[in-house]
C-alpha cells in the first residue's frame, strides 16, 4: 500500500482574487487538508479569468498564495469569450496545461463543478493512469439550448475514479442523467466552519437582546445581483410585508452585479426604499463577515441550489434562514431554517413578518441555525472525508 502523502491539484476555471461558492470550498478544503499529514501539497489549476469571463492578462501565471496553496493560471485566446456561458469558451494551451501538471505532480485531480471541459478533457488526456480523477458535479437541468453539455458531464463522471454529489438528492440526479454508477457514487457536501469568516475567531453566540445591531433589525441577501439568485422576486416580497413590520428593518443586497443592479436600484427609488434597501454590490471576505455577523436574519429566493453554502456561511454566524423550496433547500436546511412552497410570496411575506416581529422565535431559530452548521457541516469533518475518498482511490489503483 503507498503511504506517501498525497498532492492534491483542484480545477476550477476561476479562483483567487474570485471566491464565489466553489472556490470558497475549495479554499476551505485546502486550508483543512494542509494541516493532515496526509497530504504533501495542495494546488489549483484555473484561467486567468475572473468571473464570469472577463480576461485577467496581468494576473501572474504562478504564484503561491500565504496560506501555500499553489495557483497554475492558463491564458486564453482569443482573450474575449462569446458570452454563451459561465466558463470561457475559448482555446487554452493543453502544452501549458500539461506543464503544469508535470510541475506539480498531482496525485490526485479534483473536478471542482462541471462546465471547464477543456481544462478536465486536457487534464484527463496528460495522468490517466498517472493521477486518479475525483468529480464533484454541480447538478443543474440543462435546458434544450444546452444539451451538449449532458455527453460531456456523462463522460466526466465515466472517466473518474469517483463522483461525489453535494446532496442525496443531486446523487440521484447525477445517477439518473448521467448514468454514473453507484458504486462510485457518494455525497458529501460542502462545510461551515466557525473560522471560515472570522480570521479564526469563534463566531459569537446568538444574542438574548432584541437585535444583533444597535440600530434597525437586519435582513441580509447574499448572492450575485442577476435573475438567478431572485433579488427583484425579494423585493416584491419585502414590500408586501414592509407594511406590518412592528420595527424598523434594513434589507441588504450583497453582491456582484450580473445585470440586475439597475433594475433594483430603479424600484428602490420607485418606492421610496432608500435607505433601507442597501446595495453594497461585491464586497471583500472581511466586510462580507461583517454582514453576516450584524443579520438578524438570511433570505435567499434562488431559482435554483444545488447546495447553497451562503446558507450555511450565514448559519454559522447565527441567522436565521428564510427561502424556498428549489433544488437541495429542503434537504440540507433541515434545522435552522423555514423553507415555504416554491416562489409563494405570501407564504414568504408571511414568515418575513413573524421571522421580524417575532424575536423569541427568530432568536431560538437562530441559536438551532448555528448549532446545526457548525456541528453538522464543519470543514474539518468534510475535508476529511474527502481525504479518505482521496485514499480509496489510491488503494483502488
Amino acid at each position: 500500500m503507498d503511504s506517501r502523502p498525497l498532492r492534491v491539484m483542484f480545477l476550477t476555471p476561476y479562483f483567487r482574487p474570485y471566491l464565489g461558492g466553489i472556490e470558497r470550498a475549495i479554499e476551505q478544503l485546502s486550508f483543512q487538508m494542509q494541516r493532515s499529514d496526509a497530504i504533501e501539497a495542495v494546488g489549483v489549476l484555473t484561467t486567468k479569468y475572473s468571473f464570469p469571463r472577463h480576461p485577467e492578462p496581468t494576473w501572474d501565471d504562478y504564484e503561491t498564495t500565504p496560506e501555500g496553496i499553489s495557483i497554475y493560471r492558463l491564458s486564453g485566446f482569443p482573450r474575449r469569450s462569446l458570452p454563451v456561458y459561465s466558463v470561457p469558451l475559448v482555446w487554452f494551451s493543453p502544452w501549458r496545461l500539461k506543464r503544469y501538471l508535470d510541475e506539480f505532480k498531482p496525485d490526485v485531480i479534483h473536478f471542482v463543478g462541471d462546465g471547464w471541459f477543456w481544462g478536465h478533457l486536457w487534464a484527463w488526456f496528460w495522468y490517466r493512469g498517472k493521477a486518479r480523477f475525483v468529480f464533484t458535479p454541480s447538478f443543474h437541468k440543462l435546458p434544450i439550448s444546452r444539451w451538449w453539455l449532458k455527453p460531456i458531464n456523462a463522460f466526466l463522471s465515466h472517466i473518474a475514479d469517483r463522483v461525489v454529489a453535494l446532496t442525496e438528492l443531486e446523487a440521484e440526479s447525477v445517477h439518473k442523467a448521467y448514468r454514473t454508477g453507484r458504486d462510485k457514487l457518494g455525497v458529501i457536501g460542502w462545510g461551515a466552519s466557525h473560522d471560515a469568516w472570522t480570521g479564526g475567531e469563534k463566531c459569537s453566540p446568538v444574542p438574548d437582546d432584541d437585535s444583533r445591531s444597535s440600530g434597525p433589525l437586519t435582513i441580509l441577501c447574499v448572492g450575485r445581483l442577476g435573475s438567478h439568485k431572485g433579488q427583484r422576486w425579494l423585493l416584491n416580497t419585502y414590500l408586501m410585508a414592509r407594511a406590518q413590520f412592528e420595527r424598523p428593518v434594513r434589507l441588504v443586497l450583497v453582491g456582484r452585479d450580473e445585470g440586475a443592479s439597475a433594475g433594483i436600484e430603479k424600484f428602490i427609488a420607485q418606492n421610496g426604499l432608500q435607505g433601507e434597501v442597501i446595495v453594497t454590490g461585491e464586497v471583500s471576505d472581511g466586510e462580507l463577515a461583517k454582514w453576516y455577523t450584524e443579520a438578524d436574519l438570511f433570505t435567499l429566493f434562488s431559482q435554483y441550489e444545488a447546495f447553497g453554502l451562503v446558507f450555511l456561511e450565514a448559519m454559522a454566524h447565527g441567522a436565521p434562514v428564510l427561502t424556498h423550496d428549489v433544488g437541495a433547500n429542503r434537504e440540507v436546511l433541515s434545522q435552522g431554517a423555514v423553507v415555504v412552497p416554491r416562489f409563494n410570496d405570501a407564504a414568504a411575506a408571511h414568515e418575513l413578518v413573524r421571522l421580524v416581529n417575532d424575536d423569541k422565535a427568530r432568536r431560538e431559530l437562530g441559536r438551532e441555525a448555528q448549532h446545526y452548521a457548525l456541528s453538522e457541516f464543519a470543514w474539518p469533518v468534510v475535508a476529511q472525508k474527502y481525504l479518505e475518498v482521496y485514499q480509496d482511490t489510491r488503494t483502488a489503483a
